[in-house]
């Protein structure tokens, strides 16, 4: 599935919530695969924006008044609607009827749940 970075990483505090969770076996394998993935992409998605803080700002940090400040917004605006390739399935609703999670929670993950 193609997803934008940006998805990713919204959703990283709530997919974490949902690796806790008790689920059928089948399920958290599932999970765990698709965790795999997220992560994947997550660390390309940090390297860059380390570039990013890098080029634009002055000793590892930035800050909105940073001299480039703008231009690091434009990179990381860019970055984050970035589409990438995940290798995952989407895991049924029904799989996961006995979590409790919040509803922002769920709308972060939106992309990996169908019904």
């Amino acid at each position: 599935m193609k997803i934008k970075l940006a998805k990713i990483v919204g959703s990283n505090e709530p997919l974490s919530k949902l690796m806790t969770s008790v689920v059928p076996i089948s399920t958290a394998f599932r999970l765990k695969e698709v965790l795999k993935e997220v992560q994947k992409s997550l660390e390309s998605y940090d390297e860059t924006r380390k570039e990013l803080i890098t080029k634009h700002g002055k000793d590892g940090e930035i800050t909105p008044k940073s001299k480039d400040w703008d231009k690091f917004v434009t990179g990381m605006n860019e970055l984050l609607e970035t589409e990438t390739k995940l290798d995952v399935e989407k895991i049924n609703q029904s799989a996961l009827s006995k979590v409790e999670i919040s509803a922002s929670d769920i709308s972060a993950l939106d992309w990996l749940i169908k019904e």
